[in-house]
């Protein structure tokens, strides 16, 4: 590795402990356990790749200890070692004492002949909180064209019948390798498991008539209004969220007021990352009852900064 690209390893791992830092100061983060072994982890990543901060909001308390790291890699066995790197640092959690992680649907899920070069994208994170059993370690897939997995996917996360409902009409439209092409799974610290699936709409799969007209049969349209100012929409389905939570990807973080009538806890979120350079869009996680309110109490407001190396041909 040349003079250069320590240089440049030195200054982004700097950056990316500082984004995450900020954050914390930002909304006075306890250093709650394990967010130093985070925060190591984020350290020796070597490579490109992006971190997400994002705060979950319920009534008036804001929860903020939540981080996840975005591999930029090549799909194929580039991501196989990202995931042995994010197993250590999960392994680093577990060694300490009354906890305790839960792998068998995760190892079920990638059976005996997993196919890595199915994957496009691997994030691994965290989600604290000062009750050591409501915190939770993150790994989430994004695969291309891997029906296998998907079916198995659905099967272990036992979605309900409602969910299934919606998930066949929608397949009439678009293929389910499409249409689920995110898997996320979070162990909690105390040895429970979940898994979460995301459908995903792109703006060109939503401005179809047919796919309008299933939304237009299936939400109301404080559902739909969002969508104006959205490049992405996912429905994310798991059994610990009794009613979906929709997910807008905002084309800006500037069109959040736009949509979203947040009270006085998101409201400093966003005045917080209105002013930081982030990358242009957020993320915006809501259950479909809040945006039926005069003011939303519960939301998750998602960021993120990209960290790059220049590119040199020393």
């Amino acid at each position: 590795m040349t003079s250069i690209s320590v240089i440049q390893r030195n200054f982004l791992r700097e950056q990316r402990l500082h984004f995450i830092r900020a954050h914390q100061n930002a909304f006075d983060v306890n250093p709650i356990f394990p967010l130093q072994h985070f925060e190591e982890f984020v350290g020796k990543v070597t490579g490109d790749c992006a971190i997400e901060a994002s705060c979950k909001i319920e009534n008036d308390q804001l929860i903020a200890s939540r981080f996840l790291l975005f591999y930029f890699r090549d799909a194929g066995q580039a991501y196989k070692k990202c995931l042995q790197e994010s197993i250590a640092f999960f392994s680093q959690v577990e060694s300490q004492v009354q906890v305790k992680l839960n792998y068998d649907i995760f190892q079920k899920f990638l059976g005996k002949d997993f196919d890595w070069s199915k994957v496009m994208r691997l994030t691994t994170g965290v989600d604290l909180r000062s009750n050591l059993p409501d915190s939770s370690l993150k790994f989430h897939f994004r695969v291309k064209d891997y029906p296998e997995k998907i079916d198995t996917a659905l099967r272990l996360s036992s979605i309900d019948k409602i969910s299934g409902k919606m998930l066949n009409s929608l397949s009439k439209f678009i293929p389910r390798s499409q249409l689920i092409p995110q898997i996320g799974f979070d162990f909690y610290l105390n040895g429970r498991t979940e898994i979460e699936l995301y459908l995903e709409l792109f703006e060109k799969d939503f401005l179809k008539p047919e796919i309008q007209s299933f939304l237009q049969q299936r939400f109301p349209k404080s559902v739909l209004t969002p969508l104006e100012d959205s490049q992405i929409f996912h429905i994310g389905l798991s059994q610990a969220n009794a009613n979906p939570v929709l997910y807008y990807r905002l084309k800006s973080k500037h069109n959040l007021l736009n949509h979203f009538r947040l009270n006085d806890a998101a409201q400093r979120v966003h005045s917080f990352y209105h002013q930081q350079e982030t990358v242009p869009y957020m993320w915006v996680g809501v259950a479909e009852k809040e945006l039926k309110k005069t003011r939303i109490e519960n939301i998750r407001l998602y960021y993120f900064k990209s960290f790059k190396y220049e590119n040199s041909s020393s």
